[in-house]
């Protein structure tokens, strides 16, 4: 029998220095509407488009108060709001660097160009076997990956748009995720990264109560995207670390080189990011702690702001100076150069994380990211963007009612859309 890979060991793991108020991601919701379903989705239809006005307004609250250095635009599917341009133009005025996130249904190559001139520095795309998406309902991760090469072809076409994907891991689509590792290397030139977002529900049964601010809610399917039976039970007991070890166990050139942790369980990791070195389609390694830390650092005192979205596709070979103070730099060097045709290619980087939140524990508390970078703007305060739904229809975030028995973790609701390349 293979012996298990064990848990990653955040002692050899950059801890990323963001907080509330000093973070790199600003999360603006500006529509909810979509025009897809998503399994569990965490998002429901309540509201609409928001305003230009009130979109700029939470723009500028989160640059206050959280000194972004980049705008997450999220949904529902943002595309579909009819000023999604000039969204992205005011966020590149204001200084800092517009992301999309969406399902890629609506984008065309017109709409990606006049993405590109408001100044969109890059696109996170949902795309999984968990949708009713027309024409590929039906198809298993790997079949799906037509439909990703024809995406990341037409935004590579346009050119200066980072291309990114990332799906929701499910029982059923566990195996596949090597897969998704390798075809993302494979496809370096056109995908910078690719996230894995454990799927989260919060469970609906017998004798499982919640609360908001000790008043107890109704909680019902109906109610709350995220809420499910009891049977999805399945689902929700993967964590970070099985996606880590099966990766690892596939893909040993990724390392992870960062992390968050939880704010309720000192052993958790909500966020793993790892950044993989690519030449000719094929790992060579990937960067460390020390690079990671070298990087967050330098943009701190350079711009004022923490790192998670770059301008630029890749360092390139340049990034091999750091093997002096990065072990695994150092070991992917050592691969590069044990193949000659490496050096008259292009060293490619591709982002691969890990996201697992929030999870329910058994005496009642929720165990989220600690230091979110997915925090946005409701009605005067920030709040995790993925529990959104809960203070829009109960006014504040759930917990679980008293002691729970079963096992820890046995309750997980579902992340948001998070991408980090």
């Amino acid at each position: 029998m293979t012996k298990q890979l064990p848990d990653p060991d955040k002692a050899e793991l950059y801890r990323f220095p963001w907080s509330l108020n000093d973070n790199p991601q600003g999360w603006v919701e500006i529509t909810d509407i979509c025009n897809l379903h998503c399994r569990g989705c965490y998002r429901q239809r309540l509201e609409g488009h928001k305003s230009l006005d009130k979109i700029k307004e939470e723009i500028v609250f989160l640059k206050r108060w959280r000194n972004c250095d980049n705008i997450s635009l999220a949904g529902g599917e943002p595309v579909l709001h009819p000023d999604i341009v000039e969204i992205v133009r005011f966020i590149a005025a204001q200084g800092m660097k517009p992301f999309m996130l969406g399902n890629g249904v609506a984008l065309t190559r017109e709409i990606c160009i006049d993405l590109k001139k408001a100044g969109l520095v890059g696109l996170g795309l949902h795309i999984d076997m968990g949708q009713d998406r027309p024409g590929w309902t039906g198809k298993n991760e790997i079949e799906l990956c037509a439909l990703r090469e024809q995406l990341a072809n037409m935004v590579y076409d346009v050119g200066g748009i980072s291309c990114n994907f990332n799906i929701t891991v499910y029982k059923e689509n566990f195996s596949a995720v090597p897969h998704l590792v390798t075809w993302a290397i494979r496809n370096s030139k056109k995908v910078q990264g690719f996230t894995f977002m454990t799927y989260r529900a919060a469970i609906v049964e017998p004798g499982r109560n919640y609360v908001v601010d000790g008043r107890r809610i109704q909680l019902s399917e109906g109610t709350l995207g995220y809420a499910t039976n009891a049977e999805t039970q399945k689902d929700i007991s993967l964590m970070s670390t099985d996606v880590y070890r099966i990766i690892r166990e596939n893909v040993p050139e990724y390392m992870p080189s960062a992390y968050l942790g939880g704010t309720k369980d000192h052993t958790s990791f909500k966020w793993l990011d790892g950044l993989v070195l690519c030449s000719g389609g094929k790992p060579v390694g990937s960067i460390g702690k020390k690079t990671m830390e070298l990087a967050q650092t330098m943009h701190h005192v350079l711009y004022g702001t923490y790192l998670i979205y770059l301008r630029k596709k890749s360092a390139g070979k340049k990034i091999f100076f750091l093997s002096l103070a990065d072990r695994q730099v150092r070991d992917a060097l050592v691969k590069f150069l044990s193949n000659p045709l490496n050096l008259l290619r292009p060293l490619r980087t591709v982002g691969i994380a890990i996201v697992q939140a929030p999870d329910a524990l058994t005496h009642g508390d929720i165990d989220m990211c600690e230091s979110c970078p997915d925090i946005t703007f409701f009605n005067g305060r920030l709040v995790n963007s993925c529990r959104l739904d809960e203070y829009r229809k109960f006014g504040g975030s759930m917990s679980l009612a008293g002691a729970v028995s079963a096992p820890q973790h046995e309750t997980r609701m579902r992340p948001q859309n998070a991408v980090v390349a």
